[in-house]
C-alpha cells in the first residue's frame, strides 16, 4: 500500500550521531588512557559528531590513571565540530532520520546546519507518518476480513478505514511536496493527531480487545468440543448402561454450554453498542460433576 520510493532507505551512510553506549566496558583501556592526546581525542570525536556527554565517560574510565584534560579535549572537539557541521551534509542526515546531538551548538554554521537538518527530517518524519497510517489500514483491513466483526462495530471500522484512506492520500501529497522542495514547503498537517480524529477511534482501539476476547472465547469452545469428543468416546466404549447414561448427560450438558457460549458471542457481535472489554466463559466444569 505504500507507494513511496525507497530512496530514504538507500542514502549513503553518514556518520552516525548517537550517544556512545557503555555496555559494561569502559570506553578506554588503561593503556589508552595513559597515551591519550586529549586535544586529538576531542578533535576526532568532533569530526565524528559525538555528543559532549562522551567526555564524562572518558573521565570515568581514565581518572584513576591520568589527568583528563577537559580544556584540551573541548578545544579539539570544537575544532572538529566545525569540520563536521558542514551544512552540505545536514539535509541528508535529517532525511535518513539520524539523531542530531549537541555537536553543532555554538559552531559557525549552527543555524544553517540545523535549518537544513530539520528540512530533511521533516521529509523523513512524513514518510514515517505514512507508514503508521498504512499500519492502521492493514490492521483494520484484517479485522474486516476476519469475519469476526459485524453489525455496528463492522460499520464503524469501515468508516475508519475510509477516513484513513483519505488521510493517507493527503499525507502522500504532503510528502511529495516536501520531498520535491527539499523540506522547504509550507506547513504540513500532523497526521499522527489526525489519525486520532478518525470518526470511530474507540471502535478502532477497542477492536483489538474484542479480537483478544473472541480468541479466548474460541479457545473455550475448543475445550468444550474436546470434552464432547472425549465423553462421546467413553460412551462408545462402555458396556454399562448406567455409565452410558452418565456420559450422555455430560455430553448433553457440554453441548448446551457450547450453544449458550455461541449465542453469547453472536449477541455480543450483533450488539449496537458492544462492550469492548467484555470477557467470555462457560460453565463446562459443572457438566463433569
Amino acid at each position: 500500500m505504500n507507494f513511496l520510493k525507497p530512496e530514504l532507505l538507500t542514502l549513503p551512510a553518514v556518520s552516525v550521531l548517537i550517544l556512545s553506549a557503555v555496555s559494561g566496558c569502559a570506553v578506554m583501556s588503561e593503556d589508552e588512557c595513559r597515551t591519550a592526546d586529549w586535544h586529538e581525542q576531542g578533535y576526532a570525536d568532533g569530526t565524528n559528531g559525538k555528543s559532549s556527554s562522551l567526555f564524562e565517560e572518558y573521565v570515568s574510565a581514565c581518572q584513576q590513571y591520568v589527568f583528563v584534560d577537559r580544556s584540551a579535549y573541548f578545544r579539539g572537539r570544537r575544532d572538529g565540530a566545525e569540520v563536521f557541521c558542514n551544512p552540505s551534509r545536514a539535509y541528508d542526515m535529517g532525511l535518513s532520520g539520524e539523531e542530531l546531538t549537541d555537536i553543532c551548538n555554538g559552531t559557525r554554521n549552527e543555524h544553517l546546519f540545523r535549518e537544513k537538518y530539520e528540512r530533511g527530517y521533516a521529509v523523513y518524519d512524513m514518510d514515517r507518518q505514512i507508514r503508521e497510517i498504512d499500519d492502521a489500514l492493514n490492521e483494520i483491513d484484517g479485522y474486516l476480513r476476519s469475519g469476526d466483526f459485524r453489525g455496528r462495530i463492522y460499520d464503524e471500522l469501515s468508516s475508519d478505514y475510509r477516513y484513513l484512506e483519505q488521510l493517507r492520500y493527503s499525507a502522500e501529497s504532503d510528502y511529495n511536496r516536501l520531498r520535491n522542495s527539499e523540506g522547504r514547503s509550507a506547513h504540513v498537517r500532523n497526521y499522527r493527531s489526525e489519525m486520532e480524529k478518525m470518526p470511530y477511534y474507540r471502535s478502532y482501539t477497542g477492536a483489538r480487545t474484542v479480537k483478544e476476547n473472541l480468541q479466548r472465547a474460541n479457545e473455550e469452545l475448543d475445550r468444550i468440543r474436546y470434552d464432547i469428543d472425549s465423553v462421546s468416546r467413553k460412551m462408545d466404549r462402555t458396556e454399562s448402561q448406567s455409565e452410558f447414561q452418565k456420559y450422555k448427560r455430560e455430553r448433553d450438558c457440554l453441548r448446551d454450554e457450547e450453544r449458550k457460549l455461541r449465542r453469547e458471542i453472536d449477541r455480543y457481535l450483533d450488539s449496537s453498542n458492544p462492550e469492548y472489554y467484555r470477557s467470555f466463559s462457560s460453565d463446562r466444569h459443572r457438566c463433569h460433576r
